[in-house]
């Protein structure tokens, strides 16, 4: 099997907010994001200024993942990029960011 060429994997967990909160400083080439399995409603995930889903149409609801749904894999240089707003305040989520350097 072919290496990938990551050195570094970094996980953790974010507690969930009903306001958004930016995710935590960690140098990444590529991130996954999960939403934990044990949550009673929906995690939302976006730029600094997401929001619910409120049964409109604009341009601020972030890209909603069910309990135990993940984003897949994404290239960006930092989780930080990415801000999370949850349905309830114990709506988690969790990461792996895999870097080369």
């Amino acid at each position: 099997m072919a290496s990938l060429g990551y050195n570094t994997i970094t996980t953790g967990e974010v507690s969930g907010s009903t306001s958004a909160k930016q995710l935590p400083d960690v140098d990444a080439d590529s991130i996954n994001i999960r939403a934990a399995s044990t949550n009673a409603g929906n995690v939302y995930l976006g730029g600094s200024g997401v929001t619910v889903l409120d049964g409109t149409t604009d341009t601020t609801t972030g890209l909603e993942l069910d309990a135990g749904q993940e984003t897949g894999w994404i290239s960006v240089p930092n989780l930080s990029l990415f801000y999370i707003i949850c349905n309830n305040a114990g709506d988690d989520i969790v990461y792996m960011a895999l870097t080369t350097a």
